[in-house]
C-alpha cells in the first residue's frame, strides 16, 4: 500500500524575515530571526516502520542531506545497541561527511574566489561519489556500516587533486582572517563533539561544551545521556530555544558550528589546527572559522586516502533488531553544526516519536543576539545581512553575495502595530 503525504503549507525556501521589535520610546528592543515558516520535519517520522526510516531520512532536508542521513543512521544504530563498526565503514562514513562539508560551503565562495569556489564544489561531490553517493541524496550508510568501500580508482582521483586544493583553501583563510568580526563577542557556551582526546571530531562520539571563559561545562558525554544534556524551552516548535540541562534556560544557551568547533578543542590536522591558533587569538568570525574548518577537511581526507581500510576491508557488521520501547540518539556535528536525531520506538517495530534538533534551531538564539546588536545601529536589511552569514541558518540565503539576501524586516512596536 502506497501512502501519501499532504503539505498544506509551501514554504519558500529563500524567504527571509527579521522580526524587530521597538521599546515605547522607539528604541530596539529585540530582534529575531523568523523561524515559523520553516515547520519541523519531525512529525513526518513519527508512526513510521523503522526499517523505513534510512530511505525517509535521506530525503528531509535538501541543504544538508548527508548530514541528516549519517545522524539518522546512526540513531537507528543505537536503537540496535551501538554496533562497533569496521575501519571501512568508518572511513567511508568520513568521507562523506568531509565531502559533504566542503559542497555546502562552497557556494560562500563563489562571489570572492569562483575558481577555488569551483573547486571545492567539484572536490567535494567527486568525494561524496567515492564514498557511494553521486547524486544529491546520499545514499551510502546502511545500519551497521555502509554499502561498499571505495574503488582505488576513486581514490586516486581525489588524491591527485587534493593537494592543489588545500594550498587554494589555505589561501582563503589566511585572507579571512586579516578581515576582524565587527560583531560583538558570545556569552554562551560553544557545544560540539569531540573524539577521545577532546579535539573537534565531525563524527564524534561525545560532545562537549565550553563556556564563554574557556570553563569546561561537559568534558565529553554520550549520545545515550542526551535527554540529561540537552532540553527545548519550547518544546516542538520551529525556534524551541534549546539550553544545556546543566546551567537552566535562563543561562543555558549554546551554539554549535564551524565557531563552537574550533573553541572545544586543538583541530588535529597540523595546517588547520596552526591557523586555528591565529584565529583564537585574534578572537575571529564565523567566516574565518568556516574556512578553517575546510582547510581541516581536505587535510582529513587526504589522511582517509592513505589509509588501506578505505578501500579493502568489511563494509558492514552485523546488526540486530531495533529495541521496542526504547530511545536512540544519532548525531554528527554537519557544516552548520550539531544536529541529532532522536527516536523512540514502540512495541510494534513503529516509530512513536522523533525529534531532530537542527543547527539552525539551536543557533537561533545566538542568531537574536546579533541581529539586536546590528538592529540597534540600523534596521536596514543590508546592515542585518552580516549578522544573519555569522550564524549561517539553513537557507540559502545564506550563501547569497552582498545585498542579494533578500531580507524582509518587520518592525513591531511595543503595542504590538507595525
Amino acid at each position: 500500500m502506497t501512502q501519501r503525504w499532504v503539505l498544506d503549507e509551501i514554504v519558500d525556501p529563500f524567504g527571509a524575515k527579521v522580526l524587530v521589535e521597538r521599546d515605547a520610546a522607539g528604541a530596539v528592543s529585540s530582534a529575531r530571526f523568523d523561524l515559523a515558516g520553516l515547520p519541523r520535519v519531525d512529525a513526518l517520522l513519527a508512526g513510521q516502520p523503522v526499517t523505513g526510516v534510512p530511505n525517509l531520512v535521506e530525503k528531509l532536508c535538501g541543504i544538508c542531506p548527508a548530514a541528516h542521513h549519517l545522524a539518522g543512521v546512526r540513531a537507528l544504530e543505537a536503537l540496535a545497541g551501538s554496533p562497533e563498526l569496521t575501519p571501512t565503514a568508518k572511513a567511508v562514513r568520513a568521507l562523506l561527511h568531509y565531502g559533504s562539508a566542503l559542497e555546502t560551503h562552497a557556494p560562500r565562495l563563489i562571489s570572492t574566489d569562483r575558481e577555488t569556489a569551483l573547486a571545492m564544489r567539484r572536490f567535494g561531490k567527486a568525494a561524496m561519489a567515492a564514498a557511494g553517493s553521486p547524486g544529491h541524496f546520499p545514499t551510502t550508510a546502511i545500519p551497521g556500516g555502509v554499502k561498499t568501500a571505495v574503488s582505488p580508482e576513486s581514490r586516486d582521483g581525489l588524491a591527485a587533486t587534493a593537494a592543489e586544493l588545500l594550498t587554494q583553501l589555505v589561501a582563503v583563510a589566511v585572507k579571512q582572517l586579516q578581515t576582524p568580526s565587527t560583531l560583538p563577542a558570545y556569552a554562551g557556551a560553544d557545544v560540539a563533539l569531540v573524539d577521545p582526546g577532546a579535539s573537534p571530531d565531525l563524527l564524534g562520539e561525545r560532545v562537549r561544551a565550553v563556556a564563554a571563559s574557556g570553563a569546561t561545562i561537559l568534558s565529553g558525554a554520550s549520545a545515550s545521556a542526551w535527554d540529561g544534556l540537552v532540553a527545548e524551552q519550547y518544546v516542538g516548535a520551529p525556534a524551541p530555544r534549546p539550553y544545556l540541562v546543566a546551567l537552566g534556560p535562563d543561562h543555558g544557551r549554546y551554539r554549535v558550528g564551524p565557531m563552537a568547533q574550533l573553541r572545544v578543542g586543538d583541530l588535529t590536522t597540523p595546517i588547520a589546527a596552526g591557523l586555528q591558533r591565529d584565529w583564537l587569538a585574534q578572537s575571529g568570525d564565523a567566516g574565518g572559522a568556516r574556512a578553517i574548518m575546510t582547510v581541516h577537511a581536505v587535510e582529513a581526507i587526504i589522511a582517509l586516502l592513505d589509509a588501506p581500510e578505505l578501500i579493502s576491508g568489511e563494509p558492514t557488521v552485523e546488526v540486530g533488531p531495533c529495541a521496542p520501547e526504547s530511545v536512540g540518539v544519532g548525531w554528527v556535528d554537519g557544516p552548520r553544526g550539531l544536529l541529532v536525531h532522536r527516536y523512540q520506538t514502540g512495541a510494534d517495530g513503529r516509530l512513536t516519536a522523533a525529534q531532530i534538533l537542527t543547527p539552525t534551531a539551536q543557533n537561533e538564539p545566538w542568531l537574536a543576539d546579533l541581529l539586536l546588536s546590528a538592529a540597534a545601529g540600523s534596521t536596514a536589511a543590508l546592515d542585518l545581512e552580516d549578522a544573519v552569514r555569522e550564524a549561517d541558518p539553513c537557507l540559502p540565503c545564506s550563501s547569497a553575495p552582498v545585498g542579494g539576501m533578500g531580507l524582509q524586516v518587520d518592525i513591531v512596536s511595543a503595542d504590538g502595530g507595525y
